[in-house]
């Protein structure tokens, strides 16, 4: 998957964290359970200019669901390159995402747990391949923390606080909320049959 959100940067790590964090908890072992299938996830983040087009079929009478936005431009490329180059339920970041955005401990240290011993959560990488415009990327395996996953997301989403009021998210109440969870049941019934 390679990952790319509108909002503003530091918004970007606190959200593939939690996507990957849901791929491990929930949707991976649902869908082993309901196939047999063993998946994963592989998530990539790059930073630059992206360039994005809603394309596809002329507007007729005003509908604009015959058109897709498009996103072109080397980060697209790059997010999804490193994606590639990560095992199952890996994050790879670029050193130009990494070291321009993520200053704040809770996105750089674990939180302790379960011995209180804190240890940097990131593990540089050299890339020495020609398709990347940089050399080093950063590698994440950790999800988020069982006790203290919501509260550092949190306030890694408050830095951004500035520039636009934020939320709280309560991640253990999305993924307990009854309609979230047949929604879930549905969206992957639905892959499923697609797929077989």
């Amino acid at each position: 998957m390679a990952f790319l959100i509108r909002h503003s940067l530091i918004d970007r790590l606190p959200a593939a964290i939690t996507f990957k964090t849901f791929a491990t908890d929930v949707f991976i072992p649902k869908i082993k359970k309901l196939t047999n299938i063993d998946i994963g996830a592989h998530i990539g983040i790059d930073q630059e200019t992206v360039l994005v087009r809603k394309i596809g079929l002329k507007r007729y009478n005003g509908r604009t669901d015959r058109q897709n936005e498009v996103w072109a431009g080397k980060p697209v490329n790059m997010a999804a390159k490193l994606a590639g180059l990560t095992a199952i339920n890996e994050l790879l970041v670029s050193d130009r995402f990494l070291d321009s955005n993520i200053k704040d401990e809770r996105a750089t240290m674990s939180c302790g747990c379960p011995n209180n011993n804190k240890v940097c959560l990131w593990q540089e990488k050299c890339l020495n391949d020609t398709k990347f415009d940089f050399t080093k990327a950063y590698l994440l395996t950790s999800k988020w923390c069982q006790k203290h996953g919501q509260e550092f997301c949190n306030k890694l989403l408050e830095l951004d606080n500035n520039k636009k009021a934020v939320k709280p998210f309560n991640l253990k109440e999305h993924l307990e909320n009854e309609n979230y969870k047949k929604n879930i049941s549905t969206r992957i019934q639905a892959i499923m049959n697609y797929c077989f």
